[in-house]
C-alpha cells in the first residue's frame, strides 16, 4: 500500500521551481518531456541557493504505478527477466534530499507519456516522496503511487560531469537560480536568456496545475 509522504518543500514552492526550469528548458527547445537530467540538476540548484538545503541529483531505474487498472506503470528502465536496469537511454532523475526523492518533472508526465507513445495518460501530480515509503522490487508495485527508485552511481557521474563540462548547460541552470524566488516574493513574469548561439530572448513564465501528489 503506497505510503504519502508529508511535503518537504511547500507545494507553491515545488511548483514555481518546477515552472521556472519548464520555462528556461522550453525557450532553449529542449526535449521537456524527457529532460528529467536537467530538471534535477536545477532543482537540486535551486534548493541549495534558495533553501540552503544539502541535496544530489540521482539517475537511475524509476518505476512508478500510476494506476492499478490494467497496471498502468511509468517506467523508465529496460526490464529484463523480472529485472530494470538503467542506462543512458533509460533511466530517470530526481533530487535526493533529507531523507526525500523530489522530482521536479512529474507534473508534465503527461506530456512525457504522450510523446513515448503510450497507452495511456497518467495525472499531473507532484511528487515528494521519503526514502522509505519506496518499494522493494519494480515488481511489487500494487497500489497508485507504488514506487521504486534504484540510482545509478556510475551514471549520475557522467551526467554530470556533462553539465559541467558544458558553458550552455551551466548557464541554463544559473538562469534557472537566478530566476526563482522563494515564495512569499514575487517572482519576475519573464527574464531574458541567451541561447547556444548567443542570442537573447526574452521568457515568459509558464503556469502549471497539478490535481494531488503520488
Amino acid at each position: 500500500m503506497s505510503k504519502k509522504s508529508p511535503e518537504l518543500i511547500p507545494l507553491l514552492g515545488y511548483l514555481r521551481i518546477h515552472r521556472v526550469i519548464r520555462s528556461v528548458l522550453d525557450s532553449c527547445q529542449a526535449d521537456t518531456a524527457h529532460a528529467c537530467w536537467y530538471f534535477s540538476m536545477a532543482g537540486a540548484a535551486i534548493l541549495r541557493q534558495h533553501y540552503r538545503r544539502e541535496d544530489h541529483p540521482l539517475a537511475g531505474t524509476m518505476c512508478l504505478m500510476t494506476d492499478v487498472e490494467d497496471s498502468k506503470v511509468m517506467c523508465f528502465a529496460t526490464i529484463e527477466d523480472g529485472e530494470a536496469h538503467s542506462s543512458p537511454s533509460a533511466f530517470h532523475a530526481m533530487v535526493a534530499c533529507d531523507g526525500y526523492l523530489i522530482d521536479f518533472m512529474s507534473p508534465i508526465f503527461p506530456e512525457t507519456a504522450k510523446s513515448s507513445h503510450h497507452a495511456f495518460t497518467p495525472p499531473a501530480k507532484s511528487f515528494q516522496r521519503k526514502f522509505d515509503t519506496m518499494n522493494p522490487s519494480p515488481m511489487e508495485l500494487e497500489q497508485a503511487g507504488d514506487f521504486f527508485f534504484d540510482p545509478n552511481p556510475v551514471l549520475t557521474d557522467n551526467l554530470v560531469r556533462k553539465v559541467l563540462e558544458s558553458r550552455f548547460l551551466s548557464d541554463v541552470i544559473k538562469g534557472c537560480c537566478d530566476w526563482y524566488r522563494r515564495p512569499p516574493k514575487t517572482i519576475p513574469p519573464t527574464i531574458t536568456v541567451g541561447d547556444e548561439k548567443g542570442q537573447m530572448t526574452t521568457v515568459k513564465l509558464k503556469d502549471v496545475s497539478v490535481v494531488g501528489s503520488w
